[in-house]
């Protein structure tokens, strides 16, 4: 019977240095994790406002600089998730 083979990064690339995986675990992914919870935070901001905005709530769609910080906090939020997550293994 074969067994199908893992495919976790360590179990790919031998040849890799030990300090280039864990840059990448630690720092490259939860960076990008990061920019999927500052999406996702801005996202659903602009689809309330534009929501809101369609519904007659507001008079005016505007963007303002308090979206961005409530999406960094989305940013830092999912950036320290994944940080915590990958101590843990």
């Amino acid at each position: 019977m074969n067994s199908i083979p893992s495919t976790y990064d360590e179990n790919i690339v031998e040849n890799k240095s030990h300090f280039f995986i864990s840059f990448k675990k630690y720092l490259i992914f939860p960076i990008e994790a990061g920019f999927y919870g500052f999406a996702l935070v801005c996202s659903v901001i602009l689809m309330l406002k534009l929501l809101s905005f369609l519904l007659g709530f507001n008079e005016v769609f505007n963007l303002e600089f308090m979206v961005v910080i409530f999406s960094s906090f989305g940013f830092f939020l999912v950036f320290l998730i994944d940080i915590l997550k990958n101590l843990h293994y």
